[in-house]
């Protein structure tokens, strides 16, 4: 299939669940993860978990910064024709993953009791904590590596197999998840050892496309390292940005919600926080559909085809983030059950948590998708702006105002209300820009 001469809603179309299915299978984890632990451990086990994400969502951060900067320009320097460039790119990509993963592993495995702490895990959350975290921590470079792999294996046109190698390991992953944490008994442990496992699985499988008659990634001696790695984070840093500031939010929003709340909102924020996580892996999937199309028509200088691919990722993200407020709207209380032994005092929490929080996401989706259209057109200043406003600014901000004015009820509404400001100070400016260009 080819991006530049291909129709672009068939291309679109073609790309898009592949993409899809990996992000939601690639989500599977934490989801599946949050259920075997919540049922078995109740509140404190979705606290836990809340607790251990943000350094879960680093290991996404260092994958999508490398993958997500190198595969745009890899598709900037495919569309011009240049595939010796390309590929200098993608060696470079994956020089400065290892990097920062051998960084990053080493201050997790020396401090991860204190990062947990630093989290929000009280002395009722921080044991539950450290025996699932510190499986992850030991496995880190395997976590990483799945979404670094991916984000190529769709810019060399096989996108089904990174969405066969996370439908595999995901539902590996389920199985052992029910089998070593119940019928097994080893509890969150053997939760956070079936996440390891079918991660591995799953980094077996896209491997394996380096050994396929498909590939065209290649290992190539580059010059000026320095310079094309800086070239990388540049165009990838707003999406980083983006997958980063749910660190700070989670680190905030734990704190706020143990300051106004108790363990049990702590427990109904974990169930919210890992739909959230899966919510915007699923936008930033969009996002990935249309990346490789725009990237490369970009490079090609076909602005026509650029706002064709944007405009269908926009109104999929919209069509979904509007089904999942729905989903909040109308089914709180069961969504908590599902992922947790629910306590009455989280019962009575959850309504007007979930559905203050899940009204933020089809502006969520809006945003998301704007920031990777604007990498791919190299517009990284507008996108870094919006991640950070996003991602440091205005939730926290409004988490920081409202609590003092509102107390509980104030956390709950930070995020929403900073999702639907910065969405509309973004489609104005979006909608000037374009004027401008058109």
């Amino acid at each position: 299939m080819d991006f530049l001469k291909t129709d672009v809603r068939q291309v679109y179309r073609r790309y898009l669940l592949p993409t899809l299915g990996s992000a939601l299978a690639m989500s599977i984890y934490s989801i599946v993860d949050t259920i075997a632990v919540g049922q078995y451990a109740g509140p404190v086990g979705t606290a836990a978990l809340a607790v251990v994400n943000p350094v879960y969502v680093i290991m996404v951060v260092i994958a999508f910064l490398c993958a997500t900067g190198g595969s745009v320009r890899f598709g900037n320097a495919l569309g011009a024709g240049d595939t010796k460039r390309a590929n200098a790119f993608f060696t470079g990509s994956l020089v400065l993953c290892c990097l920062i993963t051998l960084a990053a592993w080493a201050v997790f495995w020396r401090w991860y009791r204190e990062i947990f702490a630093f989290f929000g895990a009280n002395g009722e959350v921080l044991p539950t904590a450290c025996a699932y975290g510190v499986w992850i921590i030991r496995f880190f470079p395997v976590i990483v590596a799945p979404d670094f792999l991916a984000s190529f294996l769709r810019m060399d046109r096989d996108p089904h197999r990174a969405l066969a190698a996370v439908m595999t390991g995901g539902c590996l992953n389920m199985f052992l998840d029910w089998f070593l944490v119940f019928p097994m008994g080893m509890g969150v442990e053997g939760a956070a050892i079936a996440t390891v496992i079918g991660t591995l699985v799953q980094c077996i499988i896209m491997l394996s496309h380096f050994f396929s008659p498909k590939n065209h990634l290649h290992l190539v001696r580059f010059a000026s390292p320095l310079r094309t790695m800086g070239r990388i984070i540049s165009a990838g840093i707003s999406a980083s940005v983006l997958d980063l500031g749910n660190v700070f939010l989670a680190f905030l929003m734990n704190r706020q919600i143990m300051r106004y709340g108790s363990t049990a909102v702590l427990g109904v924020y974990g169930v919210i926080n890992t739909n959230a996580i899966l919510f915007q892996a699923l936008f930033a999937g969009v996002g990935q559909t249309i990346q490789p199309g725009v990237s490369v028509n970009y490079g090609a200088g076909d602005r026509r085809r650029v706002r064709s691919f944007y405009r269908y990722g926009i109104r999929t993200a919209l069509g979904m983030g509007a089904a999942f407020a729905l989903l909040g709207e109308l089914f709180p209380a069961a969504l908590v059950r599902l992922f947790m032994k629910a306590t009455p005092e989280a019962l009575a929490v959850a309504p007007v948590f979930v559905r203050c929080y899940f009204v933020s996401f089809p502006f969520l989706g809006y945003l998301v998708v704007t920031i990777y259209y604007l990498q791919s057109v190299l517009q990284k200043t507008a996108s870094t702006a919006i991640a950070l406003g996003r991602a440091f600014v205005f939730p926290e901000v409004f988490l920081l105002v409202l609590p003092p004015l509102l107390g509980l009820s104030g956390v709950y509404a930070a995020l929403p209300a900073a999702e639907i400001l910065l969405f509309a100070l973004t489609a104005l400016l979006q909608r000037r820009h374009e004027t401008k260009r058109s």
